[in-house]
């Protein structure tokens, strides 16, 4: 019988501990937190003969066989070192840890002590996934071209802000719900990714929703991940002969197979969504294995370097990056710029609005005349947003640049941010500033985007693509 210790009581500690009944080789020894009520209350719906307020002494109990840690994020990677030399074998809630620095240094701890680590990827031991798996490797689908994954769903009010999710450390969606899309890709691709487009939306310490498009190779990936909407939920393989749409990607039960014909196939899982991962980390350690199969030290690694290369893209810049937005302004120029420019110009940009999120409040001004040749506010925004537009404007015109080439070079030097993405100067091919077109209403960098892609229809020029996320 082996005997768990979990360390940490919170809720995910709860769900584990109900579904851990249901394994007949486990038992639920001992379990550690802070707070000796909570425990208590713990041990009160889900018997266990130790409790401790030290997670150090849970590890020294020389009873515990296994540890499953339920800790916030920007904990796993202590306890996982602490049990491993220990050689206590640990299943440590998704993610491994908070990059793949950690989870590579947690790996190496794992093959130094020869103990058995994993992350506990459930999605990756219920039978729809492995069916899955039996359906790409017998060709259903032909060769993979492409797979996207999502999981967003929007987190309770009295959350934001209150919990781990939010912190600058160990917060952020990426680590909660992009680490499922992350184990997708992971699957079904290889190699390192190149990020083709991201965009991003911060809350005060941590990203709230991203959606990347990447490149592996010749196969195209697209992960979303987010606290402040609801999305599908899916997992999609393509391949060369159909796809596979993967239902619940997080906790997957149902597979739809489209080929010459579509077929849904039901696949429940036993008992509850964490019964494979239980079942199966129970069985390598009654056989004495020292890494998954399904979900090993190296998937791991890779799990953690995608989620590192995609929050890259929304939190390092260099000058280079300023190279890109100025590229832009040199290719979106004007033979003359007319009123009737202006109108068309506008048009095109409340066109594209719905198509980035909502609705916006436009401006279009010539310069230096100081005169407003085009104006719309969208139901819904408000004067507000035309002063937001104004704000951004004069720092475009005080540094003869687009408002997020402001924004980027104050980051990118360490400066105070005083003005977001929006104002963005339109010249003629002489260089002569005469006009500056300002959007408000969107988040963030994407009201630069939004003046970026109408320039480039109404002239039928490509611009350069800013391929990071403009926060």
């Amino acid at each position: 019988m082996i005997r768990w210790g979990i360390i940490g009581a919170g809720n995910i500690a709860n769900r584990f501990a109900v579904s851990l009944v249901h394994e007949e080789r486990s038992v639920l020894y001992a379990i550690s937190g802070r707070n000796e009520e909570k425990l208590k209350a713990f041990r009160e719906k889900h018997s266990c003969e130790k409790i401790y307020t030290d997670h150090e002494a849970l590890l020294n109990d020389p009873d515990v066989d296994a540890v499953y840690i339920a800790l916030p994020h920007k904990l796993h990677k202590e306890w996982a070192l602490k049990a491993l030399a220990r050689h206590i074998p640990v299943l440590c809630e998704k993610p491994a840890a908070l990059n793949e620095e950690e989870v590579r240094e947690i790996a190496e701890a794992a093959k130094e002590h020869d103990t058995l680590f994993m992350e506990a990827m459930k999605c990756r031991m219920t039978p729809a996934a492995m069916y899955v798996d039996e359906l790409i490797r017998k060709g259903e689908i032909g060769k993979v071209t492409s797979v996207s994954a999502d999981f967003c769903f929007h987190m309770p009010a009295e959350m934001v802000g209150k919990t781990y999710h939010s912190e600058k450390v160990g917060g952020g969606c990426l680590l909660d719900t992009g680490i499922y899309a992350a184990s997708w890709l992971e699957r079904y691709t290889e190699g390192d990714p190149v990020v083709i487009r991201t965009r991003a939306d911060y809350g005060r310490e941590a990203e709230t929703y991203v959606i990347s498009k990447l490149q592996f190779g010749s196969v195209c990936g697209s992960l979303e991940a987010g606290f402040d909407r609801n999305s599908a939920k899916e997992a999609v393989i393509t391949g060369e002969k159909g796809t596979i749409v993967v239902d619940h990607m997080q906790r997957p039960d149902v597979i739809h197979v489209y080929t010459d014909s579509e077929t849904t196939i039901a696949k429940p899982y036993v008992g509850d969504d964490f019964y494979g991962e239980i079942a199966h980390f129970a069985e390598l350690v009654d056989t004495g294995k020292k890494e998954s199969p399904i979900m090993p030290l190296a998937a791991s690694i890779r799990c953690a370097r995608i989620l590192d290369i995609i929050r890259a893209s929304f939190t390092e810049f260099s000058e280079s990056d300023l190279r890109v937005l100025e590229a832009q302004e040199d290719v979106l120029q004007y033979a003359s710029f007319t009123n009737a420019d202006a109108y068309k110009l506008g048009r095109e940009i409340i066109s594209l609005a719905e198509k980035y999120g909502g609705a916006v409040a436009v401006r279009i001004v010539k310069e230096p005349e100081n005169l407003i040749v085009f104006q719309h506010v969208m139901d819904g925004k408000a004067q507000r947003n035309l002063d937001f537009a104004e704000m951004k404007r004069a720092e475009a015109l005080k540094a003869r640049r687009s408002s997020a080439w402001v924004y980027l070079k104050e980051r990118v030097r360490g400066e105070k941010i005083t003005v977001s993405g929006g104002a963005f100067p339109i010249r003629l091919t002489d260089g002569t500033h005469v006009a500056t077109a300002v959007v408000s209403g969107l988040h963030e960098g994407y009201d630069h985007d939004l003046i970026v892609e109408a320039l480039g229809n109404v002239l039928g020029v490509e611009a350069p693509v800013f391929t990071k996320a403009l926060l």
